[in-house]
Protein backbone atom coordinates (compact mmCIF):
# COMPACT_ATOMS: atom_id res chain seq x y z
CA UNK A 1 0.00 0.00 0.00
CA UNK A 2 1.26 3.45 -0.87
CA UNK A 3 2.16 5.54 2.17
CA UNK A 4 2.87 8.79 0.37
CA UNK A 5 1.50 12.22 1.21
CA UNK A 6 -0.84 11.90 -1.74
CA UNK A 7 -2.62 8.58 -1.15
CA UNK A 8 -4.95 9.32 -4.05
CA UNK A 9 -2.70 9.38 -7.10
CA UNK A 10 -5.08 11.76 -8.85
CA UNK A 11 -3.64 14.46 -6.54
CA UNK A 12 -0.22 13.77 -8.04
CA UNK A 13 -1.70 14.14 -11.51
CA UNK A 14 -3.51 17.41 -10.83
CA UNK A 15 -0.99 19.53 -8.91
CA UNK A 16 1.81 20.73 -11.19
CA UNK A 17 4.26 21.41 -8.35
CA UNK A 18 3.73 18.02 -6.72
CA UNK A 19 4.17 16.34 -10.12
CA UNK A 20 7.37 18.28 -10.79
CA UNK A 21 8.72 17.50 -7.30
CA UNK A 22 8.13 13.79 -7.96
CA UNK A 23 9.73 14.07 -11.40
CA UNK A 24 12.82 15.84 -10.07
CA UNK A 25 13.21 13.26 -7.29
CA UNK A 26 12.72 10.41 -9.77
CA UNK A 27 15.48 11.75 -12.02
CA UNK A 28 17.89 12.51 -9.18
CA UNK A 29 17.47 9.05 -7.63
CA UNK A 30 17.84 7.47 -11.07
CA UNK A 31 21.10 9.36 -11.59
CA UNK A 32 22.47 8.27 -8.23
CA UNK A 33 21.70 4.59 -8.80
CA UNK A 34 22.87 4.68 -12.42
CA UNK A 35 26.19 6.14 -11.28
CA UNK A 36 26.45 3.25 -8.82
CA UNK A 37 25.80 0.73 -11.60
CA UNK A 38 28.34 2.51 -13.80
CA UNK A 39 30.92 2.28 -11.02
CA UNK A 40 30.22 -1.44 -10.69
CA UNK A 41 31.05 -1.78 -14.39
CA UNK A 42 34.25 0.24 -13.88
CA UNK A 43 35.27 -2.14 -11.10
CA UNK A 44 34.79 -4.99 -13.57
CA UNK A 45 36.92 -3.11 -16.12
CA UNK A 46 34.06 -2.68 -18.57
CA UNK A 47 34.92 0.83 -19.71
CA UNK A 48 32.48 0.98 -22.60
CA UNK A 49 29.50 0.09 -20.43
CA UNK A 50 30.78 2.36 -17.66
CA UNK A 51 30.75 5.24 -20.15
CA UNK A 52 27.22 4.42 -21.38
CA UNK A 53 25.80 4.15 -17.87
CA UNK A 54 27.61 7.31 -16.77
CA UNK A 55 26.07 9.12 -19.77
CA UNK A 56 22.60 7.86 -18.78
CA UNK A 57 23.18 9.04 -15.22
CA UNK A 58 24.28 12.42 -16.55
CA UNK A 59 21.07 12.63 -18.62
CA UNK A 60 19.02 11.94 -15.51
CA UNK A 61 20.89 14.65 -13.60
CA UNK A 62 20.33 17.01 -16.49
CA UNK A 63 16.61 16.20 -16.55
CA UNK A 64 16.37 16.87 -12.81
CA UNK A 65 18.03 20.27 -13.35
CA UNK A 66 15.73 20.99 -16.32
CA UNK A 67 12.69 20.18 -14.18
CA UNK A 68 13.88 22.57 -11.49
CA UNK A 69 14.44 25.22 -14.18
CA UNK A 70 10.81 24.77 -15.30
CA UNK A 71 9.77 25.92 -11.85
CA UNK A 72 11.37 29.33 -12.33
CA UNK A 73 10.89 31.18 -9.05
CA UNK A 74 8.49 28.62 -7.58
CA UNK A 75 9.88 26.34 -4.88
CA UNK A 76 9.04 22.69 -5.28
CA UNK A 77 7.52 20.86 -2.32
CA UNK A 78 10.26 19.23 -0.27
CA UNK A 79 9.09 15.72 0.61
CA UNK A 80 10.81 13.26 2.86
CA UNK A 81 11.65 9.96 1.13
CA UNK A 82 8.62 8.18 2.58
CA UNK A 83 6.23 10.98 1.61
CA UNK A 84 6.47 10.45 -2.14
CA UNK A 85 3.53 8.78 -3.82
CA UNK A 86 5.08 6.21 -6.16
CA UNK A 87 3.14 3.42 -7.88
CA UNK A 88 5.28 0.93 -5.93
CA UNK A 89 7.43 1.27 -2.84
CA UNK A 90 10.21 3.18 -4.63
CA UNK A 91 10.65 5.57 -7.50
CA UNK A 92 9.93 3.87 -10.84
CA UNK A 93 13.33 4.70 -12.33
CA UNK A 94 15.64 3.02 -9.86
CA UNK A 95 17.02 -0.48 -9.97
CA UNK A 96 17.15 -2.65 -6.91
CA UNK A 97 20.55 -3.34 -5.38
CA UNK A 98 19.89 -7.08 -5.48
CA UNK A 99 20.33 -6.90 -9.25
CA UNK A 100 23.94 -5.70 -8.96
CA UNK A 101 26.51 -8.35 -8.20
CA UNK A 102 30.12 -9.02 -8.98
CA UNK A 103 29.28 -11.69 -11.57
CA UNK A 104 26.98 -9.43 -13.57
CA UNK A 105 27.65 -9.13 -17.25
CA UNK A 106 27.22 -6.24 -19.63
CA UNK A 107 23.90 -7.81 -20.64
CA UNK A 108 22.80 -7.90 -16.99
CA UNK A 109 23.68 -4.23 -16.51
CA UNK A 110 21.96 -3.14 -19.71
CA UNK A 111 18.88 -5.23 -18.96
CA UNK A 112 18.67 -3.60 -15.53
CA UNK A 113 19.04 -0.13 -17.06
CA UNK A 114 16.41 -0.95 -19.70
CA UNK A 115 13.92 -2.11 -17.07
CA UNK A 116 14.16 1.14 -15.11
CA UNK A 117 13.84 3.31 -18.22
CA UNK A 118 10.73 1.37 -19.29
CA UNK A 119 9.31 1.68 -15.79
CA UNK A 120 9.81 5.46 -15.82
CA UNK A 121 8.28 5.69 -19.29
CA UNK A 122 5.21 3.77 -18.07
CA UNK A 123 4.97 6.04 -15.01
CA UNK A 124 4.93 9.21 -17.11
CA UNK A 125 2.65 7.70 -19.75
CA UNK A 126 0.16 6.71 -17.06
CA UNK A 127 0.17 10.26 -15.69
CA UNK A 128 -0.23 11.75 -19.18
CA UNK A 129 -3.22 9.48 -19.83
CA UNK A 130 -4.80 9.91 -16.39
CA UNK A 131 -4.53 13.60 -15.64
CA UNK A 132 -7.08 16.16 -16.61
CA UNK A 133 -4.58 18.99 -16.17
CA UNK A 134 -3.42 19.92 -19.70
CA UNK A 135 -0.09 21.33 -18.51
CA UNK A 136 0.79 18.13 -16.61
CA UNK A 137 -0.47 16.04 -19.56
CA UNK A 138 1.97 17.86 -21.87
CA UNK A 139 4.90 17.64 -19.43
CA UNK A 140 4.31 13.97 -18.62
CA UNK A 141 4.04 13.15 -22.32
CA UNK A 142 7.36 14.89 -23.02
CA UNK A 143 9.02 13.13 -20.07
CA UNK A 144 7.67 9.76 -21.27
CA UNK A 145 9.13 10.44 -24.73
CA UNK A 146 12.56 11.16 -23.22
CA UNK A 147 12.43 7.93 -21.23
CA UNK A 148 11.43 6.05 -24.38
CA UNK A 149 14.45 7.48 -26.21
CA UNK A 150 16.73 6.32 -23.37
CA UNK A 151 15.12 2.86 -23.44
CA UNK A 152 15.65 2.67 -27.20
CA UNK A 153 19.34 3.57 -26.88
CA UNK A 154 19.82 0.90 -24.22
CA UNK A 155 17.84 -1.64 -26.23
CA UNK A 156 20.00 -0.95 -29.29
CA UNK A 157 23.16 -1.46 -27.23
CA UNK A 158 21.73 -4.66 -25.72
CA UNK A 159 20.97 -6.04 -29.19
CA UNK A 160 24.48 -5.16 -30.35
CA UNK A 161 26.05 -6.90 -27.37
CA UNK A 162 23.98 -10.03 -27.92
CA UNK A 163 25.01 -10.29 -31.56
CA UNK A 164 28.72 -9.61 -31.08
CA UNK A 165 30.81 -11.74 -28.80
CA UNK A 166 33.51 -9.93 -26.85
CA UNK A 167 35.31 -10.58 -23.57
CA UNK A 168 32.82 -10.06 -20.77
CA UNK A 169 29.89 -11.17 -22.90
CA UNK A 170 27.45 -13.63 -21.35
CA UNK A 171 28.43 -16.10 -24.09
CA UNK A 172 32.06 -15.99 -22.99
CA UNK A 173 31.78 -15.60 -19.23
CA UNK A 174 31.91 -18.53 -16.85
CA UNK A 175 29.22 -17.65 -14.30
CA UNK A 176 30.53 -20.06 -11.67
CA UNK A 177 30.79 -18.37 -8.31
CA UNK A 178 33.96 -19.85 -6.81
CA UNK A 179 33.60 -17.81 -3.65
CA UNK A 180 29.90 -17.82 -2.74
CA UNK A 181 28.72 -15.89 0.30
CA UNK A 182 28.89 -17.85 3.53
CA UNK A 183 26.32 -17.64 6.25
CA UNK A 184 27.47 -18.57 9.75
CA UNK A 185 25.42 -21.32 11.28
Amino acid sequence: MNTGVYEDSSSLYSDKWVFLAHSAALEQEAAERMYELAEAMAVHNNRELHELLTALATYSESHAADIKTLCKDETLPNFKAWEYSWPDDESPEIFHYAKVHYLMTAEDALQTALEVELSAEAFYTDIALSTENPEIKQLAGAFAKEEQEHAQAISDRLRAIKTVSYPGSLKDLDQTDFDPPHMPE
